[in-house]
């Protein structure tokens, strides 16, 4: 596990451009990606989190349950959103600063809670 490297990694997509119009976000997966233990995957987005307040202050943490049933009614929600909604409950986001991107942190343990993993989306979309 190296934070540092998922560091840089998240500062990169924050600078880096789009892919398209369409796709106006990138998508990472930070640490390992097989934890030894599934509480070290939750201690190492603790970490992160810690981070992030450091550098950009508190984070608004939002569940997305009112995403789900948005998406059970018919309603098109806009990636990153969609795979956010589809692949975590909880999620972080911080307002990069001197820019109009976001990055949003979540830990995917939605579909199989015994491997679970870090997500981490950059956007200029705020969550629907």
């Amino acid at each position: 596990m190296d934070i540092a490297k998922d560091l840089a990694l998240i500062d990169a997509l924050c600078a880096r451009d789009f892919p398209s119009e369409h796709e106006r976000y990138h998508i990472a997966w930070l640490g390992p990606g097989d934890w030894p233990d599934v509480s070290d995957c939750y201690a190492y987005e603790a970490a992160l989190v810690e981070l992030f307040t450091q550098r950009w202050g508190a984070a608004e943490r939002w569940g997305t349950v009112t995403l789900e049933e948005r998406i059970t009614r018919g309603e098109a929600i806009p990636e990153p959103w969609l795979s956010l909604t589809a692949s975590a409950i909880d999620v972080r986001t911080w307002e990069v600063p001197d820019s109009i991107r976001r990055l949003t942190l979540a830990v995917a343990d939605r579909e199989d809670e015994s491997r679970p993993r870090i997500w981490a989306a950059v956007t200029e979309a705020d969550p629907p």
